[in-house]
């Protein structure tokens, strides 16, 4: 287990499966149980609070799926008999997209930074499969969102601008277009 940014935090890690790094991406407050939500929503709000927060980066049931009614002792049975082994699928190319292994513990703000520079809301298809929230797009919008922060803010008909001039350009005709978030 490499420890890729130390810390001298004696806060345990939050244990995070590798597809679940990506779903932190996407949530809306919306999950399978509102006990699933509250503990999504709370681990959601620890690390936006605190980006330094270690990360341990595995393939297994994590902390988020600990209040999911769909967790046996077996692990994931959201599907049925074949669940955790599709979910360890993902977790290990979500893992090996962002360079690490399984056990890796690095800051969450250096998690944020690795899939924003290794993932985009395009790949999550061949990433994600049959997953159920997938057609939601929240995902796709929280990881487009983290690689373009600027562009996400805008209007749809000020994006396409964006895109088209560069985003430099776009900025004059555009201002009035962004998302107040005051």
């Amino acid at each position: 287990m490499a420890d890729l940014h130390m810390s001298h935090d004696p806060v345990p890690p939050i244990r995070l499966r590798g597809h679940t790094l990506l779903c932190l991406q996407g949530f809306r407050g919306e999950g399978y149980s509102p006990e699933f939500i509250s503990n999504m929503a709370a681990i959601h709000q620890a690390l936006t609070q605190a980006p330094d927060r270690q990360i341990e980066v595995i393939a297994s049931p994590d902390e988020i799926c600990a209040a999911c009614p769909h967790l046996q002792s077996s692990g994931c049975r959201l599907n049925g008999e074949r669940s955790e082994a599709e979910m360890v699928e993902q977790d290990l190319v979500v893992i090996q997209r962002l360079g690490l292994k399984v056990g890796d513990r690095l800051r969450w703000v250096d998690l944020l930074e690795r899939i924003r520079n290794s993932i985009s809301g395009d790949d999550l298809p061949a990433i994600c499969g049959a997953c159920r929230w997938l057609p939601l797009g929240y995902c796709r919008e929280g990881i487009n969102q983290l690689r373009h922060p600027f562009e996400a803010s805008l209007s749809p008909e000020a994006r396409t601008d964006a895109s088209r001039l560069g985003c430099a350009g776009a900025v004059e005709g555009v201002s009035s277009q962004t998302k107040d978030f005051g």
